[in-house]
């Protein structure tokens, strides 16, 4: 691997010196930021070492999250448990701008990405100040969760361009509109029942000159994930109602429990 960093220079040595001639380093890029420094043991811009030690650590640290940071803008992405201690030290603030999974890879600010903005107090959703370990928010109900896949980039699904694919396929494949998910039930979209001639085909239609049913198969998965999703969506804001509603009543029992040993006491 260090062979293939390698850049040759002009030569390995330098100029004479009293009659001997003195090394030259060779210079080769450095696989943590990406600049030109000299073969050293340590980049000259960024100080990373390039001992197999030091490699492998900052590998371990890699994973899809990114801190903004001008100084250095070509460090590779770090890992969720590497935010955590930079929220924990300070080093993140709510005005810090980071990406990751819970953004789609687009950039934001910290008191407003999901999986962050809970460790600095205030709900990603609604803004209302949370507490650090919470598992959803008390005044919207938003669940608080993050993706620890040091894999998972996060990305949006892939969505075809107007111009790109046929009305049908555009409207399938658009992002939904807020509060969608409430929504009972697939989006039904009718698809033409004539042909580019005018005749009758059965309900059936060629997409993007995909021949037989293929197209139509395809857009039925597309309609079967996005329902799935809105089920899951649905399902874990009611599982998060039902367990509010379990504390208050844990909490009511226990006040009633303390009144009447308080009645029996003074009875």
């Amino acid at each position: 691997m260090r062979r293939a960093m390698e850049i040759a220079g002009d030569g390995q040595w330098g100029g004479v010196h009293g009659g001997l001639a003195s090394p030259k380093l060779r210079s080769l890029i450095c696989p943590f930021c990406g600049g030109l420094t000299a073969d050293s043991g340590r980049c000259q811009r960024c100080s990373a070492r390039f001992d197999p030690l030091s490699r492998q650590a900052s590998q371990n640290e890699m994973g899809p999250w990114f801190v903004r940071d001008e100084s250095m803008p070509y460090r590779p992405g770090c890992n969720y448990s590497t935010i955590k201690r930079l929220v924990e030290s300070g080093g993140i603030e709510g005005n810090s701008v980071l990406r990751g999974p819970s953004t789609r890879q687009f950039w934001m600010l910290a008191k407003h990405t999901p999986g962050v903005a809970q460790m600095l107090g205030v709900c990603h959703n609604c803004g209302n100040e949370v507490e650090g370990d919470a598992f959803a928010c008390g005044t919207c109900q938003e669940p608080f969760s993050a993706d620890r896949d040091r894999q998972h980039l996060g990305l949006g699904p892939s969505r075809p361009l107007p111009g790109m694919a046929s009305v049908e396929i555009l409207a399938l494949r658009a992002e939904p509109p807020a509060g969608a998910e409430l929504v009972s039930g697939p989006a039904a979209i009718p698809l033409a029942a004539q042909d580019s001639r005018g005749r009758e085909s059965g309900g059936r239609r060629k997409i993007d000159g995909a021949d037989g049913p293929s197209g139509e198969e395809g857009l039925d998965a597309v309609k079967r994930i996005d329902e799935l999703g809105r089920s899951v969506r649905a399902l874990r804001r009611a599982w998060v109602s039902e367990r509010k509603k379990a504390w208050v009543s844990v909490g009511c029992a226990g006040i009633i429990t303390v009144l009447a040993l308080v009645v029996i006491v003074v009875s």
